[in-house]
């Protein structure tokens, strides 16, 4: 039991750290900056695309590890330090009522557990926020652009009047332009804030238009456009897709209700699922089939367009 827990824990470190969608937008920028380098300098480009598209191992580990402290805010040590306590005991009660292994082996693996699935809810939080902000920001430094603003007063406008992470990030971005930093240097690590490739979209366009010239004001209004929709139809495919979503994750939690409940119902038959060496097939049998059937089901959700 302990070498299968440790598994499932390797398994699932090694999804939250498996590259995501956004790999393939870097992919993109990664392949045309290799194929525009033997004709084309830096000085010549539109945008720096090595700022957001190459980083080692170690840049994107310190990257997210400076996006997760942003996330928790202040005093995130001690945050980080209150929520592992709270995992250690939730992992002590279960363990006492259901596992009865020893701590030493337990505890490594709560921990694990807790961290990632931590992790991921502050991700998925982050990114549900960008989403419902970030198409409102465009329209906010659409309009200001319409008026007749410059770019520099229309993001200070949009970090003024917007609230929330991306209302910030455009504060920041205002004033760093104020001060004098190069744009590429202000994009480059707001891209490292929002590693989205939807912002990543934004920054290459208005860096292409201040550097070339163009029509932004219609460039802004079709980005704009293509936000507001890409939106709506996320919203669509969620609406359509919640009974089944709903549906598979009572599917996933029913067989392990029904072992909670049977250390009630029948002590007898949990002590011999749960402890008994003939009995452990039928537990082990229980966590393969319900994790392949949860990828499966999981793999075919996330294929909805």
């Amino acid at each position: 039991m302990y070498w299968l827990l440790l598994l499932i824990g390797a398994g699932l470190i090694s999804i939250a750290l498996w590259p995501k969608k956004e790999k393939r937008a870097q992919e993109y920028l990664s392949q045309y900056r290799f194929q525009t380098q033997a004709n084309t300098t830096f000085s010549l480009q539109a945008i720096n695309l090595t700022s957001l598209s190459d980083r080692n191992v170690r840049q994107r580990l310190l990257q997210r590890w400076d996006n997760l402290q942003r996330q928790l805010g202040p005093y995130a040590q001690v945050k980080v330090l209150v929520f592992s306590v709270a995992v250690i005991v939730v992992a002590i009660v279960i363990n006492r009522t259901m596992l009865r292994l020893a701590f030493y082996e337990v505890l490594p693996v709560a921990l694990l557990l807790g961290w990632w699935f931590g992790y991921i809810w502050m991700q998925k939080r982050e990114r549900k926020h960008f989403d419902e902000a970030f198409p409102d920001a465009l329209n906010m430094l659409t309009s200001s652009i319409s008026a007749g603003e410059s770019i520099g007063r229309g993001i200070m406008y949009v970090g003024e009047k917007l609230e929330g992470e991306v209302g910030q990030e455009f504060k920041r971005m205002g004033e760093r332009l104020k001060l004098g930093e190069s744009l590429d240097d202000v994009f480059r690590k707001s891209c490292q804030r929002f590693p989205y490739p939807a912002f990543h979209f934004f920054v290459i366009t208005l860096r292409a238009n201040m550097q070339r010239g163009g029509q932004l004001k219609e460039v802004m209004s079709r980005l704009n456009r293509q936000m507001f929709e890409a939106r709506a139809i996320e919203r669509k495919k969620y609406a359509l897709t919640s009974e089944a979503r709903i549906s598979a994750k009572i599917v996933c939690a029913t067989p392990f209700f029904f072992l909670f409940m049977l250390q009630f119902l029948s002590p007898e038959n949990y002590e011999f699922v749960m402890f008994h060496p003939e009995g452990r097939p039928l537990l082990y049998y229980l966590l393969i089939s319900e994790s392949v059937g949860m990828s499966i089901i999981w793999a075919l959700m996330n294929k909805v367009k």
